[in-house]
Parts: structure tokens; C-alpha cells; sequence
């Protein structure tokens, strides 16, 4: 062979290796963006439980992205700071929650003001992104037993001051550690009961006040469990308790690598009202259907996912 001849031959095997090893990065690339996994969380009640299996739905169905459920973490820190180290890309949070709670300002009245304040300050502070809220407001309440309510001519939050001796409360943990919470409201109305508040579990919530062994819970306004127990809901009638509309929170830079998100989830926006959320809540809680089953059943009557195949 002429020396002529063999450096085209290397030259020719040099291309070939290069040839091959830009495909294979392409393939690996391609993979990679395949098996790229959106973790989606949420927080350990019902609802929030409800909302997460709706969002990792949606990604599968309107994205070529694969979706990891961290469904049922713990509460609202818990969730937020794995959202905030990136252990998950997105979770169901609150308005009023992430006013109060995560940034520790003062109620704003203002449904659209509350929104917007919270989407401006977690994007400058965190680079987190609040997408379009869903349509219903879970604002917390206190709530009891419907009849005791009308035999005491309790239909507001400022009645239970004349009441404040005989009643007996109870309430879950995080509510008596709110900045909106059992203290900062006793604060606002102007009493505190007499009976030093019982500590339950929200699991147990309903049946505890349904068995008169408390007379006032705290709730939320789109618990299923508040007319299936024959509860009333008062009226918050001094607006201590913040707007609580729900939209997705996820990470700007999981966003900005995947815009095609922002598309799939806001598919949800405005499509949720207060009885529809109390009513798949309500579903899950008494009737006892899973909440990922549940979630699936409401997209696909709103035409949000493809129906079922039969078959």
C-alpha cells in the first residue's frame, strides 16, 4: 500500500469515528430529553393530593415528558422548600398561603392583588413562577355543627365571642401555628375561648365535632366533609382570613427549559369553582376513591386529557 493510499484510509476511519460518535451524541441526547423526569409534588391533604395527580396527568398528556409523582409530602414548608432546592419542579400552592405563610406579609384582601403580589415577589426572591390560578378559593373557615350553630344564633366568626366560655375548640396543628391562624385571629376579633384549643389531626377533624367532642373547627371552604356532616361554615365577617385561590408553583428554570409546561397546566385556569373542588374532595374523603382516579375522572369530562379507550 502507497503511503498516499494509507493516510486516506485513516483519514477515512478518522471520519468514520467522528461521523459515529456525533450520532451517538445525538442519540444520547435524544434520550436524554426523553427519560428527563418532572417531579411533581404536593402537600398531604386531600386536595392538594387531588390537584398534583391533575398536573402530572396533564404533563403526560400534552408533553413528551416523563412525570415522577411526589404526591402526599407534609405541609407547606415541607413542600416549598423541597420546591426551592429542586428535590420537586412543581406543586399546588395557595395565595393566601404563600402571602401569609411563606412571605410573612400582612393580608391582602384583593383576590387579583394578593396574585399578583405573590408572583412578583416569589419570582425576584426564589425564581419560582406562579401560573394561572385554577378558580376556586380554598380560604380556611370555622365551621360547626349546624345545629348548634342555629340554636345559638351563630351565623358569624364575631357571634362566638358570647360564646366563648361553653364552646369548645379544636384544631389542627398548622392552624395553631399560622400567622392566620387560631392566635393572630383571636387577636383580630376580640376573644379567645375559654377551653384551651384541642390539637387534631385533620383526618379526624369532622368526626370529633360530628361526636360533640368540640364544638368549633377550623376547615376549609372547599372540604366535602362540611356538608356531608351537617356543618356551617361562619362568616368571616371582619375578612381576617386571606384569599386562598390555587395555581401551580413551579421553578422558572424547569420552565424555561420546558415552556411547552406553562401550556399544559394552564389548560386548568378558571376551570375549577368551589363546589366542584368540595365535590372531588368529597369523593375521595367518604366515598373513598383514590385521589388519582378522581383527578382523571374530571379531566376527562372537561375534555382536558383523551377520554378513555374502551376495549
Amino acid at each position: 500500500m502507497s503511503k498516499r493510499a494509507g493516510q486516506l484510509k485513516m483519514q477515512t476511519v478518522l471520519l468514520l469515528i467522528t461521523a459515529g460518535a456525533f450520532i451517538l451524541a445525538l442519540l444520547l441526547c435524544g434520550c436524554g430529553k426523553q427519560s428527563e423526569k418532572i417531579i411533581v409534588g404536593s402537600k398531604n391533604f386531600t386536595e392538594q393530593k387531588i390537584l398534583g395527580h391533575m398536573f402530572a396527568h396533564l404533563i403526560e398528556a400534552h408533553t413528551g415528558l416523563a412525570v415522577e409523582r411526589q404526591v402526599g409530602l407534609q405541609g407547606t414548608l415541607v413542600c416549598f422548600n423541597a420546591l426551592k432546592e429542586g428535590n420537586v419542579h412543581l406543586y399546588p400552592e395557595y395565595t393566601g398561603t404563600g402571602l401569609t405563610a411563606i412571605l410573612e406579609e400582612p393580608v391582602i384582601s384583593d383576590p387579583d392583588e394578593a396574585y399578583a403580589h405573590v408572583k412578583s415577589e416569589f419570582e425576584r426572591r426564589w425564581g419560582l413562577t406562579w401560573l394561572k390560578p385554577m378558580g376556586f378559593n380554598n380560604t380556611y373557615t370555622l365551621t360547626m355543627r349546624r345545629d348548634q350553630a342555629e340554636d345559638l344564633g351563630i351565623t358569624r366568626i364575631s357571634d362566638l365571642r358570647d360564646h366563648a366560655d361553653d364552646l369548645k375548640p379544636g384544631f389542627d396543628h398548622e392552624f395553631m401555628s399560622r400567622p392566620d391562624g387560631y392566635e393572630p385571629l383571636a387577636e383580630a376579633y376580640g376573644f379567645r375561648f375559654k377551653h384551651e384549643p384541642v390539637e387534631l389531626d385533620p383526618g379526624l377533624m369532622y368526626r370529633a365535632i360530628s361526636d360533640g367532642r368540640v364544638d368549633v373547627i377550623d376547615g376549609f371552604a372547599t372540604d366535602g366533609r362540611i356538608p356531608a356532616f351537617n356543618l356551617v361554615i361562619l362568616e368571616d365577617d371582619r375578612s381576617f382570613f386571606p384569599p386562598y385561590y390555587a395555581a401551580p408553583l413551579i421553578r422558572q428554570e424547569v420552565l424555561d427549559a420546558h415552556p411547552e409546561l406553562a401550556d399544559a397546566l394552564n389548560r386548568l385556569a378558571g376551570r375549577i369553582d368551589n363546589a366542584v373542588m368540595a365535590q372531588m374532595n368529597y369523593e375521595v374523603d367518604e366515598n373513598h376513591r383514590s385521589p388519582r382516579e378522581v383527578a382523571l375522572e374530571f379531566l376527562r369530562a372537561q375534555g382536558l386529557v383523551p377520554p378513555q379507550e374502551s376495549g
